[in-house]
């Protein structure tokens, strides 16, 4: 793995973390207004979701510097 690949999935994961933030807020503000659970809970559930795949890019970074692939190589 290269640096601008590693950047871009540490550009990804941050990104993940925005989207999964604004989706817990509406959730949030749904249940807060009383909103029926089959309204917010798909969006709480897609958190759970972003969770996920976050967590799958981390993953990828440390198998590829465990591997001495990186994100430690030039391109």
């Amino acid at each position: 793995m290269t640096f601008e690949q590693a950047a871009v999935l540490v550009q990804s994961a941050s990104d993940l973390l925005a989207l999964g933030n604004r989706l817990e807020t509406i959730a949030t503000a749904l249940a807060d207004a009383g909103e029926p659970q089959a309204h917010h809970q798909p969006l709480a559930d897609a958190t759970g979701q972003v969770g996920a795949a976050m967590r799958g890019i981390f993953d990828a970074l440390d198998a590829a510097h465990a591997d001495g692939g990186g994100p430690f190589r030039e391109s």
